[in-house]
């Protein structure tokens, strides 16, 4: 990422334009729902600050309509802690969906945001025939895709089958083993896995759980994308 000069912070202990990122993390670090920016010129900090930057595709995730603001226009990064934006590339977050688990029709969806700009995205995709965790994995597959290598990536998922692989270290143990488990027996899904994996060491990628159905606005929305794509096969 690009060296960013100026920084403004919309809500936080203080707000208004900061020149370095030490004195924009004071305002911000640790501050229930802080939202801030950092820019290459002076113009375009102002321009957000004060409202005048137009709206990203956050819309998409709403529970219900925006609401009309006469100073400022909520992006997807708003909802975003304000430690990740500071070091990640991207924030993404995943879902997959079976309904009739298992072998029975599925969906898996990414919503990504670029932290930079606010900007977010979606993707999903489905199969007929598959189960819970194939579209959890190919979910994880499909967005670290779309990213340029090297990425930093704030991963969130609501799958500890995912997040448990890398943070316990399930998968480096299931290579050592030759794809075993612990009890000898095959690693299950291991044509996902080892996409994932690939994809995985291309970038530098902090995994994170989160609960289902509890109200996240992106998990939500993931779950969504990913039921819908699973009922196309109904």
């Amino acid at each position: 990422m690009a060296q960013k000069k100026v920084y403004a912070v919309k809500k936080g202990r203080s707000t208004g334009l900061f020149a370095s990122w030490e004195e924009c993390k004071a305002q911000v670090d640790g501050f229930a729902g802080a939202i801030y920016k950092g820019f290459a010129s002076m113009q375009e900090a102002q321009a957000w600050l004060f409202g005048t930057e137009p709206m990203t595709m956050a819309s998409l995730f709403d529970d219900e309509p925006p609401k009309k603001s006469p100073t400022r226009k909520q992006t997807a990064s708003d909802e975003i802690p304000a430690s990740e934006l500071s070091s990640a590339d991207y924030v993404v977050y995943t879902d997959g969906s079976c309904l009739r688990n298992p072998d029975g029709p599925g969906g898996y969806a990414a919503v990504i945001v670029e932290t930079k700009s606010g900007a977010a995205r979606e993707l999903s995709g489905g199969e007929p025939s598959t189960t819970n965790n194939r579209m959890e994995l190919r979910a994880g597959i499909e967005a670290l895709r779309t990213l340029p290598p090297d990425a930093v990536v704030e991963f969130y998922t609501d799958s500890q089958y995912m997040k448990n692989a890398f943070t316990k270290y399930w998968l480096r143990n299931w290579k050592l083993r030759g794809w075993v488990t612990a009890t000898g027996e095959p690693v299950k899904n291991q044509d996902l896995w080892r996409a994932l994996d690939e994809e995985f060491h291309c970038r530098t990628v902090h995994f994170h759980w989160v609960k289902g159905h509890a109200g996240n606005r992106w998990n939500e929305r993931c779950d969504a994308l990913a039921r819908g794509e699973a009922e196309k096969f109904l």
